[in-house]
């Protein structure tokens, strides 16, 4: 090999090393401390996990289990229906504690006004708790989903 082959391979090599380099300072930099932002539009796992035993716990320790599949008990004692969404409050303060939420796009397998029909109802809510705007909530897909227990 000679002289000019051998120092333009040492640099085509240097080069590489040095992108190679600069790409995994910018993951680490830029992507390894970052938290993704959770919306309501992101994917929300369906079904139990493989192991269908879930813990119940109280509607106020709920954000103590965010990512966990939980069963969440309580009393729904507000709601709202917006048209795109039915919120079942735990706590009249809704933008602070946890609400269950069921979107427009399920109302059709929820009994008519389920903000009527789960009203001052003691209930068990099975499902992932996610955080939303500071607070937990758990999205409702499917009426087994929520069992009143009065």
């Amino acid at each position: 090999m000679n002289n000019d082959n051998r120092k333009f391979f040492i640099r085509l090599g240097a080069t590489a090393l040095t992108i190679i380099a600069v790409m995994v300072f910018a993951k680490l930099l830029f992507f390894s401390g970052q938290q993704k932002s959770v919306s309501r539009i992101d994917f929300q796992p369906t079904g139990a996990p493989s192991e269908t035993r879930t813990e119940v716990i109280s509607w106020q320790d709920a954000a103590e289990h965010y990512g966990e599949y939980c069963t969440v008990e309580g009393t729904i004692v507000a709601t709202h229906n917006s048209g795109k969404a039915c919120f079942l409050n735990f706590h009249p303060n809704w933008k602070k504690y946890f609400t269950a939420v069921i979107f427009a796009n399920r109302f059709s397998v929820f009994p008519t006004a389920p903000e009527r029909y789960y009203q001052d109802k003691k209930v068990r809510v099975t499902g992932y708790i996610k955080e939303y705007q500071g607070k937990p909530e758990i999205i409702i897909e499917s009426p087994e989903q929520i069992k009143i227990l009065n």
